[in-house]
């Protein structure tokens, strides 16, 4: 199946004026055919797509960057090439697509279907983004937040397995969380839940994304971890050499791993970085243990690559902080999918009966 191309549909015919289908809950019973996964970068620089059957399994994908920060406009120009490479008639021997997931790295009204707010993008404010796909493919599509997303493949496909309750934290670009009870995420009234990147963490801390302050998304994300290591080396000549070394006098190059790596080898400025992102990450999962009582934290996204020497530390700061009773039986786990858990997730929205 191919995608439909109409003249008079427009990225702005989307923007106001629609009145929107609630989110899709009928089951996908079928024994033929494909759904699609979509993801949208928080910044919309990256898009993915992935066309699975219907066990889940993902048979071809492609992963594409942008290179300047896109609106929305030029953003599903793009999904519109990729789509049509993934969705090729070849690729279509066992049927058609029957339903579209999409993972987005923003604000989601789920319920709705429509993108809230991208804080590193433009023109997503209110985008009917459920209507869009739904229309393009004449096929239900369901949207939801990337972690959300990231969430529930890890419960059915990764490290969440058989839990009963799953708090997945994504640490990437921007934070966010997905928490799953009894198979389900949960939403919250307007399917704000899990913005857990935006919680409060240290008071006249360093200014987030949003606009706030000390927020745990300004300490703990990727992008957070590595201007704050290179900031500080700028005054710590050891450190400046080290980052030299390791990115091959590209520092603009640094990765978050490379921060962990040199905080693991005793540099200070590293250690400093990485200290704060522990206690940081530990404050905000202590109050939510405390409030929800998960079974298992999983931390996933470009930062929880960073195995052990994010996962240990925080898991013991979590406990430093936490009643006994409370966390007594939490386990605290790098992500099984990596940062293909949003895809993932994508497909596994697809075919969630929600």
């Amino acid at each position: 199946m191919s995608i439909q191309h109409s003249s008079d549909m427009s990225t702005e015919s989307f923007s106001t004026g629609l009145v929107h289908p609630q989110r899709v809950t009928d089951k996908l019973l079928a024994t033929h055919g494909y759904v699609v996964g979509i993801e949208i970068s928080s910044s919309g620089l990256r898009q993915s797509v992935a066309l699975a059957n219907l066990d889940g399994d993902i048979l071809f994908r492609i992963s594409r960057p942008l290179e300047v920060v896109p609106d929305s406009a030029t953003v599903l120009q793009q999904l519109e090439a990729i789509l049509a490479e993934v969705t090729s008639p070849e690729r279509l021997v066992d049927g058609r697509i029957l339903r579209v997931g999409i993972a987005v790295g923003g604000l989601v009204d789920a319920s709705r279907g429509m993108v809230r707010r991208l804080y590193h993008a433009h023109g997503w404010s209110d985008f009917p983004l459920q209507d869009y796909f739904t229309e393009r493919f004449d096929a239900p599509c369901i949207i939801d937040n990337n972690a959300n997303a990231a969430a529930l493949a890890e419960y059915h496909r990764g490290a969440g397995i058989a839990e009963r309750v799953i708090l997945y934290v994504g640490l990437g670009r921007g934070i966010g969380g997905g928490l799953i009870i009894n198979g389900k995420i949960y939403h919250g009234v307007n399917s704000m839940a899990g913005e857990i990147g935006h919680m409060l963490v240290k008071e006249q801390g360093p200014r987030c994304s949003c606009g706030g302050y000390g927020h745990l998304e300004a300490i703990a994300s990727a992008r957070a971890i590595i201007s704050t290591t290179l900031g500080l080396s700028v005054e710590a000549t050891e450190t400046h050499a080290a980052i030299m070394r390791l990115t091959h006098d590209r520092a603009e190059r640094l990765t978050v791993a490379q921060v962990f790596q040199l905080a693991d080898e005793g540099d200070r400025v590293a250690q400093r970085t990485v200290s704060d992102v522990h206690t940081s990450l530990g404050i905000a999962l202590a109050n939510i243990v405390h409030l929800v009582n998960p079974s298992v934290i999983i931390l996933g996204g470009s930062v929880a690559q960073a195995g052990d020497l994010l996962v240990k530390p925080v898991e013991q700061q979590i406990h430093q902080l936490c009643l006994p009773e409370v966390c007594q039986d939490l386990k605290v786990v790098q992500g099984h999918l990596g940062v293909d858990a949003s895809l993932v997730g994508a497909v596994t929205l697809a075919l969630q009966d929600l």
